[in-house]
């Protein structure tokens, strides 16, 4: 499942920041999900609560949003973002260039990124990080 690898990611690196709040659990994580990912969010979910089960993560509420995709044509020199290209019913793979017809390289928007944790402590005191990763 390629959304699994994907949160593997974003669970990975949100454990590595929770260990600089110690005694705390997150109560909120919020991801960037990039157009191009072509990830379901159902399964993105499911791969979350999978992996953070019985981690400071288990309880946090997964808030996704999803993020444009841009993409370039390195043929004629096409460049733009992800509605740009009419996709109407999903994407295909490959992407391909409106102009030319050659594949697009996909510039961002092809992943998910952590953008924030809130952190909940044992007194019900909330604190947050904000992180910029790629999308």
């Amino acid at each position: 499942m390629h959304e699994y690898g994907l949160m593997e990611a974003v669970v990975s690196r949100a454990r590595e920041e929770s260990r600089s709040h110690p005694g705390a659990t997150a109560s909120r994580i919020r991801v960037q999900v990039g157009k191009f990912a072509l990830a379901s969010r159902e399964s993105l979910e499911m791969a979350f609560r999978i992996l953070a089960r019985g981690t400071e993560l288990e309880a946090a509420l997964l808030e996704m949003e999803e993020v444009p995709g841009h993409a370039m044509c390195e043929i004629c020199g096409f460049n733009g973002a992800s509605d740009d290209l009419g996709l109407e019913d999903g994407l295909p793979a490959p992407l391909i260039c409106p102009s030319c017809g050659s594949p697009l390289v996909v510039t961002a928007g092809g992943g998910i990124a952590l953008i924030e944790i809130q952190f909940q402590d044992r007194r019900g005191r909330e604190s947050q990080d904000t992180h910029r990763g790629r999308g």
